[in-house]
């Protein structure tokens, strides 16, 4: 029942949506409707081809040429290419709009360069294209990570036999590296898809009219929660279709294992005309990771440090929420994926799995789903004890604990998936082994199961870290008064055009989260290896 109980709870945020979204107050839902809705969709959908169309392109191309060219320096371009996961999207924005505003130094040098005849002007970042640019070069990274993954476990020898065989280039990467990888693409184009609906601060900053935009702006411009509902709504169904079109193109479909068996020494198929694939993953490399990381410390060294105290606080909130969050969601997922596992009922199951739908959810769409019921409930909590004469304040919806409650109820199926993937491979004469021994659940959860899966859980926690330190919306709407964050200080001093003053806490979030994705990148590199 405890599970059932957990896992419906983390639902009740989508239900809230659902609800509120039939309230409506009919001036200004008229008004959205008659004026906005069409840019919001349009500006959306059109976002998201960019997006994906851009990091297919590069994702794919640095996962075949990492995994079949003899680069120069190969593994440390393979681990620079996933470097980009660590930049919050939104501070990538602000290095590119700052670079190439009038002023900016792409500005200065296309002016230098220009003649009387021929004048080059510096192409606008705030605008739609921008915005495609800027999140393909923080998102394309996932296409990158799933895709090598696939051409090194499943695709290799295969091709490797094709090659033998004399086919060529173009034929061996589209008649047999893309079919065979086709089920780990259409995986990564819809993680990337809903990273795309879910961003907030690329294109809120960038003055791009998206749904996830009209969500806050029908909130804190229109002061009408309910349209704002009614919004997330809109883009709640638009990111489930996406991932019940996925679905439906994986049906039936598994990825073709290689039948000889993986080896750790990767043959390297192509060691000539290596000069393109090098070129071109490092200019990637330099679009993704070292210019954006450039301008940050260049501009940290203009900062004045006057809010360095409050920068230091907000380090510790951010590294503490994010540590907390984390630990929180992976022994959740860990104890709903054990009592799957153990009881194999089949609504109990249905159950679990629905618990995860929240990742399909924007996190502007969560924060609403979250503050809806917890403020009507503060009313209430508030209204009781006024008969006291007492004013208890904003009890639940101030707390840390609705904070890292909304953080369960988006990442939980970032800490799901490698752990169930991980207990799957445990077999389940094990279990019969341990409770026909006397072992207790709770025995065969902690000194059986955990440290079989002691991996997956660290990538998952070590994931939902990074996810939590760059969460922007739902930590600016849910965060408790004057508990204040890294990505909280960046949004804020970006909004007012302080970009100095924001360099320092975003850099901060990058350098932190550098860290455990070094670890994830050696874990999976680890495990292609062994």
């Amino acid at each position: 029942m405890g599970s059932i109980f957990f896992a419906l709870i983390t639902s009740i945020p989508l239900l809230v949506i659902f609800f509120s979204a039939f309230q409506v107050n009919n001036e200004v839902w008229s008004h959205i409707y008659d004026y906005l809705i069409i840019s919001y969709v349009s500006n959306s959908l059109l976002l998201l081809s960019g997006v994906v169309v851009l990091t297919v392109f590069m994702g794919v191309l640095a996962a075949w040429f990492t995994v079949f060219y003899n680069v120069p320096c190969k593994k440390l371009l393979s681990t620079m290419l996933v470097l980009p996961i660590a930049i919050p999207p939104y501070a990538m924005a602000y290095c590119y709009a700052d670079l190439t505003d009038k002023g900016g130094i792409i500005d200065n040098i296309l002016a230098y360069i220009s003649t009387e005849g021929l004048v080059f002007t510096s192409p606008s970042i705030r605008s739609l294209t921008g915005s495609v640019l800027i999140l393909s070069l923080t998102l394309f990274p996932y296409i990158f990570l799933i895709v090598r993954y696939s051409f090194q476990n499943n695709a290799l020898k295969i091709i490797e036999s094709a090659a033998n065989l004399g086919a060529s280039k173009a034929k061996l990467f589209f008649k047999f590296a893309l079919p065979i990888s086709r089920p780990a693409l259409v995986a990564a184009i819809t993680l990337v898809i809903m990273e795309t609906l879910a961003d907030f601060g690329v294109v809120h900053y960038l003055g791009i009219n998206t749904l996830s935009v009209g969500v806050y702006k029908a909130w804190f411009g229109f002061d009408d929660l309910n349209s704002s509902a009614r919004l997330s709504l809109i883009l709640l169904i638009l990111t489930l279709s996406v991932i019940l079109i996925e679905k439906y193109m994986r049906l039936g479909q598994k990825e073709n294992y290689s039948t000889f068996g993986l080896q750790s020494n990767i043959t390297i198929l192509f060691n000539s005309k290596v000069f393109f694939p090098t070129f071109f993953l490092i200019i990637v490399i330099l679009l993704s990771f070292v210019i954006p990381i450039s301008w940050l410390v260049s501009n940290v060294r203009l900062h004045s440090l006057n809010d360095l105290n409050q920068i230091i606080v907000a380090t510790f909130n951010s590294t503490k929420i994010a540590f907390l969050g984390a630990f929180i969601i992976v022994s959740f997922a860990t104890f709903l994926i054990f009592t799957k596992r153990i009881f194999k009922i089949g609504y109990l199951s249905f159950i679990i799995n629905f618990s995860k739908i929240g990742y399909a959810a924007p996190g502007i769409v969560v924060a609403i789903g979250v503050i809806t019921p917890t403020i009507f409930f503060d009313k209430k909590i508030n209204y009781f004890f006024s008969f006291f004469g007492m004013e208890v304040g904003l009890i639940i919806s101030g707390s840390i604990a609705i904070l890292i409650f909304a953080y369960l109820v988006r990442f939980l199926s970032v800490a799901f998936n490698p752990i169930e993937s991980g207990l799957e491979k445990i077999s389940e004469k094990i279990d019969y082994s341990a409770l026909n021994l006397g072992a207790t659940r709770n025995q065969l959860l902690f000194k059986v199961h955990l440290p079989m899966i002691l991996t997956t859980c660290s990538i998952g926690f070590l994931l939902i870290f990074i996810d939590i330190l760059k969460e922007l919306p739902i930590t600016l709407i849910l965060r408790p008064f004057n508990y204040n964050t890294l990505s909280v200080f960046t949004f804020e001093y970006a909004s007012s055009e302080q970009l100095v003053l924001a360099s320092l806490p975003a850099l901060l979030i990058t350098a932190i989260g550098l860290i455990p994705l070094v670890f994830i990148d050696r874990i999976v590199n680890y495990k292609i290896g062994s």
